[in-house]
């Protein structure tokens, strides 16, 4: 063991060098790391008579996921790998800790520029909501059709000269389904949306001070196990003992 603390001892300005260096190094590029920037976008999900046109939860595995990353990479014309560094989803819940709910899907872009994050995350906010359009309108067409029957059902009635009650409860389903077929109610009926423009910040930078601090410990205890490894590196004496140099 003292032939250790020794080695080690001797190597004590050898090591301090190298923990130096070490640290101003990882202060050097930590300072000329480029500063980054998240755009933010906030999508609702639309819904068809209260129905929802999709798990908000799918929706962020998704846009997470290399097929639909790679389409909305093609359209924008950027590398999947890029846009897959960049963008990442996640569903916002809310509500009481043992009942919340879904009720957003955030969409953070990170890019060296504040105008890329926001053209990444707008370009995949607008692929989502171009795919919902499609669930939307298939979704709603059912509905769409039977407000057009009863629309003919009112006129077939208003020209028979038919029953007032009869034509009256054909008034108020049409009156219903109408109203659920617009967009007037957001809790019956509505399509993917941004709730907000899209925000941007900027990104902090990872702790300047901790990587520093990292860089030299790591240093400091690889220098000092290797000086202290040194000691087996000596020649040996029959007896066992290292040969000292006159």
């Amino acid at each position: 063991m003292d032939r250790y603390v020794g080695s080690v001892w001797r190597a004590k300005w050898l090591i301090l060098f190298g923990v130096i260096a070490a640290a101003a190094i990882t202060a050097f590029l930590s300072a000329r790391e480029p500063a980054q920037h998240r755009a933010v976008a906030q999508l609702k999900i639309g819904r068809v008579w209260k129905q929802p046109l999709e798990d908000p939860y799918i929706t962020e595995r998704i846009i997470n996921s290399g097929g639909f990353l790679k389409e909305v990479a093609a359209e924008i014309g950027v590398s999947q790998h890029q846009l897959k560094r960049s963008i990442h989803a996640e569903t916002l819940i809310a509500g009481p800790r043992r009942s919340r709910y879904p009720i957003l899907v955030s969409v953070s872009a990170t890019a060296d520029n504040v105008d890329d994050s926001a053209r990444f995350a707008r370009a995949v906010a607008n692929t989502v909501v171009a795919r919902h359009e499609e669930i939307f309108s298939q979704a709603i067409k059912p509905h769409l059709d039977q407000e057009r029957r009863l629309e003919d059902r009112r006129k077939d009635l208003l020209a028979r000269a038919a029953s007032p009650d009869l034509l009256m409860k054909v008034e108020d389903d049409l009156d219903e389904i109408k109203l659920n077929n617009s967009l007037a109610d957001a809790n019956v009926t509505e399509k993917t949306h941004l709730v907000e423009d899209i925000s941007t910040e900027a990104v902090p930078r990872p702790g300047f001070w901790r990587n520093t601090a990292a860089a030299a410990l790591i240093a400091a205890v690889v220098l000092t196990l290797a000086a202290a490894m040194t000691v087996q590196l000596k020649p040996m004496t029959a007896g066992g003992d290292q040969v000292q140099s006159k």
